[in-house]
């Protein structure tokens, strides 16, 4: 996960900063930070080089102690930050320096953030460490990880708790979102590969501040958040994350995607959600599964593993389980599709390529072999409660 300049206008201890051009650039991100002393004075600039300005990604700091005199060269600085694709400047404006509408005008233009303190605090030290420090633990590939972990064993009362973890996770988050859980089918998933991914992302454009990437249970999570979502932006949005990923993304994970909630206080339910949607077992051919679309399965998800419910679907499932294996057939799997299909026989034969009355008859075979009617009311729902759970169960 990178860190962006929007990030650290969202810090706390900046709190009293004012951003006044640029704010196309916010979504740039932070590779190193430093203070601008004297590096584009004029007088100066022929006899030191600017050793500090050979990298992209640069965020400046500086009190233009130099231009107090002359608040001209603060253009002359301004341009040769964009010339060397600076992330932005942050201006402790000590001297009250006159910030002239031509710098103005040519940051908005170049998407190059200028920021304006008025305080003497904070010290531009204190600012670097807690750059640093963010830059440190959004580098890491598990910092994020742990703090979902964290926040969704957080009681739901613990008001304070939850609004820090959530600050740690995005400080950019909008109230609106949704997340996207991408579980990997085949077991552990490298961090290394997911790293290819969040470049694609990131390279792409399709990450912006107020979102989120990070590796997360063998797999990862994106949290997409907006202030207003425009109708069909999220479709639009997925179908060009799955053309940049390319096929391989829907061949080897199992995608959920949560409701879309309104306060980002229910991050960790939007989590669960994505993660439940994520697990559960399908054959269709959507690219995603979508949570609210799983109507009764909402219920059962949270359970399936737990022993009772897996001792009640077995008790069903084990039995068909045996007969098919014996006798080469497909009860068990037509059973599967006539609850999928809501107890609809027609509709379950022309999801398996069958006749109504081959469906029937193994219908009828189950039952035989259950001691039960799969058509009658109370047995359909006994059968189908064993057979939901064991969807749910992943297996």
């Amino acid at each position: 996960m990178k860190l962006t300049v929007q990030d650290i206008y969202n810090f706390p201890i900046l709190e009293k900063m004012q951003l006044i051009a640029g704010k196309g650039g916010l979504k740039k991100a932070v590779i190193h930070c430093g203070i601008l002393d004297y590096e584009y004075d004029k007088d100066v600039s022929s006899k030191y080089y600017d050793y500090n300005y050979q990298m992209d990604g640069f965020l400046t700091l500086t009190s233009f102690l130099y231009a107090k005199n002359d608040p001209n060269l603060i253009f002359d600085a301004v341009k040769k930050l964009v010339s060397k694709k600076g992330s932005g400047l942050i201006i402790k404006n000590i001297f009250k320096l006159p910030i002239s509408d031509k710098v103005i005008k040519y940051a908005n233009r170049m998407d190059f953030p200028i920021f304006i303190l008025n305080d003497s605090y904070p010290f531009f030290e204190d600012i670097i460490v807690a750059i640093n420090k963010a830059k440190e633990l959004y580098e890491s590939v598990y910092y994020t990880e742990n703090k979902i972990k964290k926040l969704l064993t957080t009681h739901e009362d613990d008001r304070h708790t939850i609004s820090n973890l959530i600050y740690d996770i995005n400080p950019s988050l909008h109230d609106n979102f949704i997340c996207l859980r991408f579980k990997y089918k085949y077991g552990h998933y490298s961090p290394n590969n997911y790293f290819e991914i969040e470049r694609l992302l990131y390279d792409n454009n399709l990450i912006k501040p107020e979102d989120s990437i990070f590796y997360y249970d063998d797999g990862f999570i994106i949290i997409h958040s907006n202030h207003h979502y425009k109708v069909g932006e999220f479709s639009d949005l997925m179908e060009t994350g799955f053309e940049t990923l390319g096929n391989d993304i829907l061949r080897n994970f199992r995608i959920g995607i949560s409701r879309m909630h309104q306060f980002k206080e229910n991050l960790a339910t939007a989590v669960v959600e994505s993660n439940h949607a994520a697990s559960f077992h399908n054959d269709s051919a959507a690219p995603y599964i979508e949570y609210g679309a799983l109507k009764t399965y909402q219920a059962i998800l949270p359970y399936a593993n737990q022993s009772y419910m897996q001792n009640y679907a077995q008790d069903y499932i084990l039995p068909l389980s045996k007969y098919d294996s014996e006798n080469r057939s497909e009860i068990l799997s037509t059973v599967i599709e006539f609850v999928q299909c809501g107890g609809d026989i027609e509709k379950t034969g022309q999801r398996m390529g069958q006749h109504k009355n081959t469906i029937r008859n193994r219908l009828k075979k189950a039952g035989e072999i259950l001691n039960l009617n799969p058509l009658a009311l109370g047995d359909y729902e006994s059968l189908a409660m064993a057979i939901r759970i064991h969807i749910c169960s992943g297996q």
